[in-house]
């Protein structure tokens, strides 16, 4: 199944704010409350626990 995953940086960290089903467009987002930056990304995983940790390394690797 394809997931939305979203999130904001702290630090070098990518952290998971939600996670959809299927695959949406994201737009926007809370500059001035997270001005370390947003993310949204699409993944392929089995469940919700595995999207998010294919985003976050995902989000890592992008982060270089």
């Amino acid at each position: 199944m394809e997931y939305t995953v979203v999130g904001v940086w702290k630090g070098d960290e990518p952290l998971v704010a939600g996670v959809i089903e299927g695959r949406h467009d994201v737009v926007g987002g809370d500059q001035e409350s997270f001005p370390e930056g947003v993310w949204a990304t699409y993944v392929d995983a089995e469940d919700v626990t595995t999207a998010e940790a294919a985003a976050r390394a995902a989000m890592k690797d992008t982060d270089t």
